[in-house]
């Protein structure tokens, strides 16, 4: 059994180790905010049957008294229906979970078949960690087709269980991260596979998972970068870009009607509930392009990426080293990663809300491990010193990442308004969760 795969193994059985533990599981906790949001699609139309009437979760709050549901996201329109400012595509993800907990709350007249009981909120979590643990599961498909399996064993540990990955496939799994994890992962792995072969089957794989992510969020757009940038390794490479480009056109319209298609569910669903093809759901919400907040984005002890997530750091040097060992991810990943880092921080929340670390960049994370392995490969020529202070840092910043992981979880890491004195004040106060059980 290779090293790569028990590593997986690991990480799967850790996270749903994790995501098992014992639960109050106070009436409505796991749909408050932007979780509740993605959902409220699914018993809108299966159970309450009206698509047009997104309050049902704070309707139902009344049933189960206080404190009822926060921040779920629902907006009335001017016709006096009601839906979600989120995107439905993690809805459409959660949906065989969904069908299996209505139905196992219909067979158990103790839960209420109403669409948020116990069972539902259980599906919803084990959703998100299915898609994360399917992610990783690419990606180390992926990483195995350019680095041996012990290389590649290093880079999942470090992607799992060193990363705010971690954190959404287990604490907040009903967040829409691990499931963009996942189609952002596929994407990659049907980009790579299409280059390879140009057959037309991982063409639509591109356009289709490209149109998911899209459909949970608008700008996992700004993805397509992957497809048009990969393997271009010179300006000769470049040049030819749009010619090879067009030589496939037939392939390329069919993945683009694919993603289309898609992502047209959003707008169907707007002229359905409004009359309207297009509706401003965020209303005051919005990007301040003029006033990024890169800097706080990255650095801060608010939420800044790079603070509470180093082993990014160790992904970004490794750009240097995919310089010569996988020179195909190098372009696509300085392309996209300032733009990506630029939209994201633009937003005028640029903390996102609660959360761990900068969660929006979860979904870079199957592209950055390609460097991150290049790093690790690389190492490998190194003196025993250098590989030591390598390996060193990897497993720093995993027991880095979950301590700070299981802080979050017990609320001893502020998920918002942290600053440089409670960080310091609060590191060694609470212990990890992972130590619960045996108290």
């Amino acid at each position: 059994m290779s090293r790569s795969f028990l590593v997986w193994l690991l990480v799967a059985g850790l996270a749903l180790w994790v995501h098992n533990r014992d639960r109050a599981w106070r009436a409505l906790e796991v749909f408050e905010w932007d979780a509740g949001g993605y959902y409220t699609y699914l018993p809108s139309a299966f159970i309450y049957h009206d698509i047009g009437r997104a309050d049902s979760l704070e309707r139902l709050g009344d049933k189960f008294g206080p404190p009822k549901p926060r921040g779920i996201g629902i907006v009335t329109l001017p016709n006096g229906r009601v839906i979600s400012k989120y995107p439905p595509g993690i809805a459409l993800g959660e949906l065989p979970f969904f069908a299996g907990a209505h139905a196992f709350a219909k067979l158990m007249p103790r839960f209420p078949a109403d669409g948020f009981s116990k069972p539902y909120q259980q599906a919803m979590l084990l959703a998100g960690l299915t898609y994360g643990i399917l992610g990783l599961w690419i990606v180390r498909k992926l990483l195995l087709r350019f680095f041996d399996d012990r290389t590649t064993a290093w880079a999942v540990a470090g992607v799992g269980l060193g990363t705010n990955y971690f954190n959404y496939i287990t604490n907040d799994a009903a967040m829409s991260h691990g499931a963009l994890f996942m189609w952002q992962a596929a994407l990659l792995y049907c980009t790579v596979r299409w280059y390879e072969t140009f057959r037309p089957r991982w063409a639509v794989g591109m356009g289709f998972f490209l149109g998911v992510a899209v459909l949970c969020r608008f700008t996992e757009a700004l993805y397509i970068i992957i497809p048009l940038a990969w393997g271009i390794t010179s300006w000769a490479a470049l040049r030819q870009r749009s010619g090879l480009l067009l030589a496939h056109w037939k392939q390329l319209t069919t993945a683009a009607a694919v993603g289309a298609a898609v992502v047209s569910l959003q707008f169907l669903f707007w002229r359905t509930v409004s009359g309207h093809w297009v509706v401003d759901s965020y209303g005051v919400e919005h990007f301040d392009f003029w006033h990024p907040h890169v800097l706080y984005g990255l650095f801060s002890y608010r939420k800044g990426w790079l603070l509470y997530t180093p082993l990014a750091g160790l992904m970004l040097l490794g750009l240097f080293a995919a310089w010569r060992r996988l020179p195909a991810v190098v372009v696509p990943t300085l392309v996209l990663l300032p733009v990506v880092l630029y939209v994201t921080f633009s937003w005028e929340a640029w903390w996102y809300g609660g959360g761990f670390s900068a969660r929006p960049l979860v979904s870079l994370y199957p592209l950055l491990a390609l460097p991150f392995a290049a790093l690790l490969a690389a190492a490998r020529r190194w003196a025993w010193a250098g590989r030591a202070v390598l390996h060193t840092a990897v497993v720093l910043c995993i027991v880095l990442n979950l301590w700070q992981t299981g802080q979050y979880a017990t609320g001893h890491l502020l998920y918002d308004k942290n600053t440089r004195e409670l960080y310091f004040s609060r590191f060694f106060e609470s212990p990890h969760p992972f130590f619960d059980r045996f108290h």
